[in-house]
């Protein structure tokens, strides 16, 4: 389709707008409140255009363009009623700088100090530099403003964590507003008031995060002028230079631009052409990036412990040190603790270290626990191909989402977008979890089930699937008649008993959810009463999908938990977490090395520790020798995301103090040890040896990272895509006589290698409310416990203590605490489990 442009015939796509075709080919149209991911508002009414044949003008952000038209973005006329928009806006506005005849010179010449309390232009705003409004008054050509000007003399709040909301600055073009319902889903902020009196506020102007606020940042990232700035920017400098990473802080592998002034991370916002979070982010990412890389606790040079404390040495001093501590043990009695927020380069040679220098095969992994070990190990066990890669884009897609073991919008908030653009296409949204999720507004169904029930949930949902007669599958399929055995004695009775489900109207419900014309898409996470539980839940999960013809998505928790079982899945000996755990318990492990944080839960001493680690924690300073690593921001590497998406991540700032890679560090022990195929002189070296002896990522070498396309891993391909065996247990995960209460964690990572986030960011230990449990009013009443009294919490692991939040979002017997507590002072900080039994008694 053809149209005409300033005398200019362009072509341009059905649908688009006049503004957009003008800015693809580079002709400029002001605005203020557009913006290319919402939808058409038609506010601030500065992208005026004219065009041949309509009266009046019309907005070119909302105007689609039509065959032959013919449109004028520039004349007299328009310019003269844009700088009028313009007056008016800037009335309300601060805005002696913007027509100050010296403007030219200020930058140049005057330097002003941003700490003020009123921002009354542009060189105390700390926006400037970075407003929209700037540009478009410089554009207009704006040097007076006819009409009187206003000052609005609203206080600037700073009650919320991360940014300030400053309305004296704002022009009210509704971007935030937008962003917030129409992408994020939260609707936190509205258009309070009318006329002149219009703010931007929330409902009964509660804060921010009373109002439901995931602060993940996009209100701030779309505000075209100072009126929402992020508070550790307010007086920096303008970034000199901006630099793409992936975030490590999840499973995700969002695509951030790092901002950097000489040098120095500043902020971190989200890549607009990131494939996973194409321009989006959440509060990790968004705000925490900069605090974790500059972290107190960052280790900053190699240390041993010759007698009582730990002293600095160099390198070469700390490496000989160890290499001849871990020669005096045998192989079968050392152990390696690797983390799954490395990247594949640092485990690819952990893993030859340990079988080929240590000759130990006691590496233990967090993804041996993870929902792609577990569903693996099934799989294998049952001759079974598994796929696992998919897109996030699919799940938009779906007619159908059946979610369970996640509250996505705090574990996966990238998950999340793509969910609420299903639900808001009419995709029908099932939540199946003994709490309420912070999208369970937005379910078709939202089924309160008991601890441990899904897989019974599942499994009748697939006997019902079964029963249809519009059923494709042949009898043949592997697997297919085990599973119709396993599903023909699920009674709707015991079902609804089990689950909790209220009657058998909601299961119909269900049901029909699943009709064959629908496509279905299943999202599992970790956060299920025990592996058993979780093994066969994956296992109903994966069988329903098969039979829908959809897809099950798998929920990792580490940013490179997948690539770590992409990595060992080739070696034939693995330790199990809860083996090693036992023999770390005998006293079977007398030397430990450690690259990452996993939970014990036993007292644990051995003979020889290393640490290696960015960040110092408890067993850190127990530790006979420390090595620092650096972080993701320092250096070149690979990430496998839960998608299965292979991404690469360039070093960004240079290495902190004299911390080095992970590969690196092992490298040199290697070859201190007397090893001769550990000379890798960069991550690049690696990466060729991981293409050419790992299967899952054959075909994908350096050159790859270098062209714009999708990097999957290689799955297995074969007509051995057949059903798994599941157990449909009859119990219900409860309480019991000495623990009566199970206290359920979200699963998800909140730290970042042995950094607990929550302790490095005061504001995001408020939102994730670290030492609060939800308690249900009934059980608080048995207890006699009121809001905001202090409990103890008892378990096996050990001992804690919170803070009561009386809440009706989780039923009797069941208390919920956001993501990890640690319950020992002797674990380990990565929990095994999601589901705990405790008990809770008044604090002293």
């Amino acid at each position: 389709m053809k149209i005409t442009l300033d005398g200019k015939q362009i072509e341009v796509e059905e649908g688009q707008t006049v503004l957009d075709a003008a800015r693809e080919n580079d002709i400029y149209i002001p605005s203020l409140c557009d913006n290319p991911h919402l939808s058409p508002f038609s506010g601030c009414r500065l992208c005026l255009v004219e065009i041949k044949g309509q009266r009046g003008y019309a907005p070119s952000c909302s105007t689609i363009a039509r065959e032959g038209m013919e449109v004028k973005s520039d004349s007299p006329k328009l310019r003269k009623i844009r700088i009028r928009i313009l007056e008016l806006i800037l009335s309300e506005h601060p805005s002696a700088c913007l027509i100050c005849q010296e403007k030219e010179n200020c930058d140049e010449y005057k330097s002003t100090i941003r700490k003020v309390g009123e921002t009354t232009g542009c060189v105390l705003c700390p926006n400037n530099g970075r407003c929209d409004l700037q540009k478009v008054a410089d554009a207009l050509g704006v040097d007076s403003i006819r009409f009187p000007a206003i000052y609005r003399d609203i206080e600037v709040n700073k009650k919320d964590p991360f940014f300030d909301r400053n309305y004296n600055l704002c022009i009210l073009c509704g971007r935030c507003v937008r962003v917030c319902h129409e992408i994020r889903g939260t609707s936190t902020i509205t258009f309070v008031n009318r006329g002149s009196d219009a703010v931007i506020g929330t409902a009964l102007d509660k804060t921010l995060q009373d109002a439901g606020c995931q602060f993940c940042g996009a209100c701030v990232d779309v505000c075209p002028t100072g009126a929402l700035t992020e508070r550790s920017l307010k007086y920096e400098k303008i970034a000199d230079e901006t630099k793409e990473t992936i975030c490590p802080l999840c499973s995700m592998g969002c695509r951030l631009d790092v901002g950097k002034y000489e040098g120095r991370i500043l902020s971190s916002q989200p890549s607009e052409d990131g494939k996973v979070n194409q321009g989006q982010a959440c509060v990790k990412g968004r705000f925490l990036l900069k605090n974790t890389v500059y972290s107190g606790q960052r280790i900053k040079r190699p240390m041993i412990r010759r007698k009582k404390d730990l002293e600095p040495v160099s390198w070469d001093e700390a490496l000989d040190f160890v290499a001849e501590k871990l020669k005096g043990f045998p192989g079968d009695k050392v152990g390696f603790i690797q983390s799954s927020q490395v990247s594949c380069e640092d485990m690819f040679v952990f893993e030859q270290f340990v079988r080929d220098v240590l000759k130990s095969d006691q590496i233990a992994a967090e993804s041996e626990n993870s929902v792609y070990g577990i569903l693996k190990e099934l799989a294998d066990e049952s001759g079974v191909i598994l796929p696992m890669n998919h897109k996030i884009k699919e799940i938009s897609q779906a007619d159908t989402i059946f979610l369970s073991g996640a509250d996505i919008v705090s574990s996966h908030p990238i998950v999340w977008l793509a969910v609420l653009k299903a639900v808001k296409t009419g995709a029908g949204l099932i939540i199946a979890a003994p709490f309420e999720f912070s999208l369970s507004r937005y379910a078709t169904l939202d089924l309160r089930i008991k601890p441990g029930s899904e897989a019974m949930l599942l499994g009748y949902l697939a006997k019902q699937v079964l029963g249809r007669e519009d059923l494709s599958e042949k009898e043949t399929v592997k697997g297919l008649e085990d599973l119709k055995k396993s599903v023909e004695d699920l009674r709707i009775e015991d079902v609804l008993k089990l689950t909790g489900i209220p009657n058998e109207e909601t299961l119909t419900h269900a049901e029909k959810l699943f009709r064959p014309d629908r496509s279905v898409v299943l999202l599992l996470g970790a956060g299920f009463a025990g592996k058993e539980k979780i093994k066969n839940t994956l296992a109903a999960g994966w069988n329903l999908a098969r039979l829908t013809r959809g897809r099950l998505f798998l929920l990792g928790s580490g940013v490179n938990e997948r690539g770590q079982f992409e990595i060992r899945k080739i070696y034939d000996k693995k330790i199990d977490l809860s083996e090693f755990i036992r023999k770390a318990a005998e006293g079977k492990i007398e030397a430990l090395y450690m690259t990452g944080p996993i939970t014990l839960a036993v007292k644990f001493d051995p003979a020889f520790l290393v640490v290696q680690d960015s960040y110092w924690s408890d067993m850190a300073k127990k530790a006979h020798a420390v090595f620092p690593a650096s972080t993701f921001a320092e250096d070149e590497c690979s990430f496998v995301n839960t998608e299965g998406r292979v991404q690469r991540s360039g070093s960004i700032i240079p290495h902190y103090e004299e911390s080095k890679p992970d590969w690196w560090i092992i490298s040199r022990l290697a070859q201190k040890m007397g090893a001769r195929s550990f000379s890798f002189k960069k991550s690049s070296d690696i990466f060729n040896r991981i293409e050419k002896e790992i299967p899952a990522f054959t075909g994908i070498t350096n050159v790859s990272f270098t062209k714009e396309e999708d990097l999957f891993i290689k799955e297995e391909q074969g007509d051995k895509i057949g059903f798994l065996p599941a157990v449909y247990d009859r119990t219900v995960s409860s309480g019991e006589k000495r623990y009566p209460f199970l206290l359920v964690q979200d699963g998800g990572y909140d730290s970042y290698r042995n950094l607990d986030l929550t302790k490095e960011n005061k504001g995001f230990a408020k939102i994730r409310e670290t030492g609060i449990i939800l308690l249900n009013p009934e059980d608080a009443v048995v207890l006699e416990l009121k809001n905001g009294e202090s409990v103890k919490i008892n378990s096996e692991s050990g001992e804690s203590h919170a803070v009561v939040k009386i809440s009706e979002a989780v039923p009797a017997g069941i208390v919920k605490t956001h993501f990890l507590r640690r319950l020992s002072p002797d674990s380990i900080f990565v929990s095994m489990l999601a589901v705990l039994p405790v008990n809770i008694k008044r604090g002293e």
